[in-house]
């Protein structure tokens, strides 16, 4: 598989990983660490399917990134995780009703500018085969 493709879908898993735990937090309540409440916090956090199901993607996710790493140059790869922040901010928007603000909307527009332009350098940033 090409190293583009891992590396969105990647991304994809992260960044449905966040949402999910953000969902199954919400459901949750505010979190209490304290040491009172570590435990019991703990085995609310890790019995929710949600939650597991979030971290279950971030783990695929660091598969499919260590293995896109192994294919493609970091200059290239790293800079288009930042497609991830973008989706995530704009999922949120509309799956959790949270209010965009102009600064962040602008914000987010530069980010996906940005990842357009590093998208334009074309074939040098599949590394050769050894």
């Amino acid at each position: 598989m090409k190293a583009i493709y891992l590396i969105l879908l990647s991304i994809l898993f992260v960044a449905s990983g966040q949402l999910l735990l953000k969902q199954g937090l919400t459901e949750l309540g505010t979190l209490d660490f304290s040491s009172a409440h570590l435990s019991s916090t703990l085995f609310l956090v890790f019995t929710k399917p949600l939650v597991l199901l979030g971290l279950f993607l971030f783990a695929s996710s660091s598969v499919l990134w260590l293995t896109a790493l192994s294919r493609a140059e970091l200059s290239y790869a790293y800079p288009l995780l930042s497609i991830g922040y973008a989706t995530v901010a704009i999922t949120s928007f509309i799956l959790f009703h949270e209010s965009p603000s102009w600064t962040r909307i602008l914000g987010i527009a530069i980010i996906l500018i940005g990842v357009s332009l590093l998208a334009l350098n074309g074939g040098k940033h599949e590394q050769p085969s050894p």
